[in-house]
């Protein structure tokens, strides 16, 4: 949840992550993934540091959080795709969760834009 309160989580979906967080095979997956962004990532993004996204770009963030505030998503964004979409929503790292009826229609629509195949 990063510096988000748990007030601004709905309390159904609260309880789901903590039964998630009460899952060792959940904690796992969970440092597995910082893990790998300290380490494999890095040496993954390396070698593609040069390499430049054709296709169009979602920048999707939490408009109000640290990383807002902090850095220009869209602009870093801008510098390896060609072609970007940018879109936030209120809320910080958690905006997906504190908006999900936002979030989905922004992915559709985005989905639909970009010619994704329907299921």
């Amino acid at each position: 949840m990063g510096s988000d309160k748990a007030f601004v989580f709905d309390p159904e979906m609260l309880d789901g992550y903590r039964r998630a967080w009460r899952d060792p095979a959940t904690i796992h997956g969970s440092c597995s993934d910082d893990r790998a962004a300290a380490s494999i990532d890095l040496a993954h993004d390396d070698g593609d540091i040069d390499r430049e996204v054709a296709c169009l770009a979602l920048v999707f963030y939490g408009g109000s959080g640290a990383m807002a505030r902090l850095f220009d998503s869209p602009a870093e964004w801008r510098k390896p795709c060609e072609q970007i979409i940018e879109i936030s929503l209120p809320g910080g790292r958690s905006f997906v969760d504190q908006f999900p009826d936002e979030t989905a229609r922004t992915l559709i629509v985005f989905l639909e834009r970009s010619g994704s195949p329907k299921r």
